[in-house]
């Protein structure tokens, strides 16, 4: 009975007005995945693969996120193109999507010294409920069994201001807010996907030239919902680095990763102090990067 309970704690939330997209406590490692903005706008071409097991210890019934992401700068970084698949689940249920995203970099000034970028992307989501997984005290004769499953078309929108020392940005996803409906019956109905507002910036503090301390900032909110905040410290020792994040859902998130040449790997904890805290050992994720060189120097200067 427990395990049913926590599965519907779990996918109410998805299937009416929360938060439906996937969570991540290593952005600053895959930025482009929170804002479309970013594509094209490394001197490199970045492929990330993130894993996110949210409250191991529920069984099943955790959130299991997996994200794939590329993008890359085109015409000497003017413009970038990018892709990003995700697929999470929760239980029952799960969805899958696939983000196909443009941006369009502008310099500020004649040294190039600070930027601004221009993104949307173009979005699909699978949104899927396993029926048959789904356990009831008093049955409805009229629910059918089966996988059941609905397409959502979508885009985002995300704007980014950089110099060397600092960034500021925010985006806009799930704009239109498609309706899908979950169930093939009507004990679920009409669900919407709902609309996503993120706002992170954060500066640099060299304290030597290959050390650094970088102080950040995420907000994520939804119309009617609650809002998340994290304020992060990560510390840059030249290729390795530390960190700590604290989060307004009663987390506490430790940072740490690792650059290899041009591979890429960090990993993140949450420590949960709220309720559900005592019913699971937190939450891992897992950051896995490759940094493809551009075939020829670009003319365009890059920074984070």
């Amino acid at each position: 009975m427990k395990k049913i309970i926590c599965i519907f704690i779990l996918i109410l939330p998805l299937l009416s007005s929360g938060q439906q997209l996937p969570l991540y406590s290593q952005y600053m490692l895959n930025d482009f995945a929170i804002n479309p903005a970013l594509a094209g706008s490394k001197s490199y071409s970045p492929l990330r693969l993130n894993v996110r097991n949210q409250w191991a210890g529920l069984g099943a019934s955790a959130p299991l996120t997996n994200t794939l992401s590329f993008h890359a700068p085109l015409r000497d970084g003017q413009f970038g193109l990018g892709g990003t698949v995700f697929q999470e689940k929760t239980g029952p249920y799960s969805q899958f999507g696939l983000m196909f995203s443009y941006a369009y970099h502008i310099k500020l000034s004649n040294s190039n010294s600070t930027r601004l970028s221009l993104g949307a992307s173009a979005m699909l989501t699978q949104h899927s409920l396993n029926q048959d997984e789904l356990e009831f005290k008093n049955p409805d004769p009229g629910f059918e069994s089966g996988v059941v499953s609905s397409l959502a078309p979508d885009a985002s929108f995300g704007a980014m201001l950089q110099s060397p020392s600092y960034y500021i940005g925010g985006a806009i996803h799930q704009l239109f807010e498609t309706t899908f409906r979950e169930a093939s019956s009507n004990i679920f109905g009409d669900n919407d996907q709902v609309r996503h507002y993120i706002l992170n910036g954060g500066f640099k503090y060299f304290i030597s030239n290959d050390v650094f301390l970088e102080p950040s900032f995420f907000i994520k909110t939804i119309e009617g919902g609650p809002v998340q905040l994290d304020v992060n410290a990560r510390l840059v020792l030249d290729k390795f680095w530390t960190g700590v994040s604290l989060r307004t859902s009663k987390s506490v998130v430790a940072l740490v990763g690792l650059e290899i040449g041009k591979l890429q790997f960090g990993y993140g904890f949450d420590l949960t102090l709220s309720s559900i805290g005592s019913y699971t050992s937190g939450s891992h994720e897992i950051s896995l990067g490759f940094n493809i060189p551009q075939m020829r120097n670009r003319r365009h200067t890059y920074y984070w």
